[in-house]
């Protein structure tokens, strides 16, 4: 496995944007006839536009083994970027072909839908690109209070039937089906992706259901929930992990949801500290205890990176509801030095710090720094500059680039540090 998270990025850009394509543009160029030499290279983008596609579709399916090597936030950030490259290459290639009848209308109606998920995505969809452009949050919060989290979900899952209207659009046009060596790599990247959606779709659908035995209330709108594991539940829950959970017995809240992990997970229970920001959260803080709770296994790059690292001193900067993931890292890793710093908006925000005094108490390698407010970045930063120092992140995206800038400019490498950023 790659152990720098940066080249492992490159690689996956690498293989998605020239790998994957390579078999459909060469099989292509070889049995493209001379008659259509006009049309050729909008006919070969529009070819790689249908491979960043369904390699879009296999990255929503939230691939374990790719979380673990560049982390879930870097991967739905490649799946919205790259649907945006596929949908510019298909403009490219709509503009540069011509038909006519079933094939031109399967066409159009794909790039239409693709448009207007496009426009969806980039405001409901997209926090990499809301957290970075203000007027795009502000618009998200207005409009999240007409689409829910689960109408989000379902219009999402339009992008299937755009693919399928491309799969279609091709099948009609004779002179590209008369390529067999296209067809084979068109028609088995298809039914590949295809099998991995719906073996995906299968797992999230018969998730193990955990029930709910407790919740407690941290701070205003910010409650935390413990939910007792199934027998059958795998424990792979890392510390610093998140997982997705859902509750199959009620309206709004069947679709899956990630949250981050309070505790070590040893003893059959989960526990999960959540903020009212949207729909979904805030309908969990009225639910009953008993609630049957559907949850998948453990997601995030945070214990990856520690165990890349074994013998690294450990930095861990939170902001807000990001401190969640840093409780169970600071329990877990009371062999080595490990450094925190913790802020939030107001004192009351500053959620378990009295348990964090008392394991730093316990463990004189934990020391806590916590205030109400933002810290000096800047001097902190040049004061943890270490080469044998790791540095997690976890908070609000204002947060993270603050950080990761200041540790820069003080000589910290993107290798020593990973930022969990909580928009996605």
């Amino acid at each position: 496995m790659l152990k720098r998270w940066p080249y492992a990025m490159g690689l996956v850009w690498g293989v998605v944007l020239f790998v994957l394509p390579l078999p459909l543009i060469q099989t292509l160029a070889a049995g493209l006839p001379s008659i259509y030499a006009s049309e050729a290279l909008a006919v070969q983008v529009g070819s790689i536009a249908y491979v960043w596609f369904l390699t879009s579709i296999y990255l929503a399916t939230r691939p374990h083994w790719l979380d673990r090597l560049i982390g879930l936030p870097s991967i739905y950030m490649v799946h919205g970027m790259l649907s945006l490259l596929a949908i510019l290459l298909a403009y490219l290639h709509k503009s540069g072909t011509s038909s006519a009848g079933w094939i031109k209308t399967t066409g159009d109606w794909a790039f239409d839908l693709f448009l207007f998920l496009m426009v969806y995505s980039l405001v409901f969809m997209a926090g990499w690109l809301t957290s970075r452009v203000p007027p795009l949050a502000a618009l998200k919060r207005w409009l999240e209070k007409l689409f829910k989290h689960e109408l989000s979900v379902w219009l999402h899952r339009l992008n299937l039937l755009a693919v399928a209207l491309v799969f279609i659009h091709v099948q009609l046009i004779s002179y590209i089906t008369a390529i067999h060596p296209f067809m084979w790599f068109f028609d088995g990247y298809t039914a590949v992706v295809a099998a991995i959606y719906l073996w995906a779709k299968w797992q999230n659908w018969q998730v193990p259901s955990g029930k709910l035995i407790a919740k407690r209330e941290l701070a205003p709108n910010f409650y935390e929930f413990t939910v007792r594991l199934p027998r059958r539940y795998r424990n792979n829950i890392a510390p610093g992990d998140y997982i997705f959970i859902k509750f199959p017995d009620i309206a709004g809240l069947k679709e899956l949801h990630p949250f981050s992990v309070v505790n070590q997970v040893r003893a059959g229970e989960v526990v999960l500290a959540i903020r009212g920001d949207g729909d979904f959260t805030r309908a969990i803080q009225q639910l009953d205890v008993g609630a049957r709770v559907g949850l998948t296994s453990g997601y995030g790059r945070f214990a990856p990176l520690v165990q890349e690292h074994p013998d690294a001193r450990l930095v861990l900067i939170a902001g807000g509801s990001g401190m969640v993931p840093m409780v169970a890292l600071a329990q877990a890793y009371d062999d080595r030095p490990v450094t925190m710093y913790y802020a939030a908006h107001r004192q009351q925000d500053l959620i378990y710090l009295p348990e964090l005094k008392e394991l730093a108490a316990q463990h004189p390698q934990l020391e806590v720094h916590a205030q109400a407010g933002r810290f000096d970045v800047t001097q902190v930063a040049a004061t943890e500059a270490d080469a044998d120092t790791i540095y997690l992140l976890s908070g609000p995206s204002t947060l993270g680039r603050a950080w990761q800038r200041a540790l820069r400019q003080a000589g910290v490498t993107d290798a020593q540090m990973y930022y969990e950023e909580f928009s996605w």
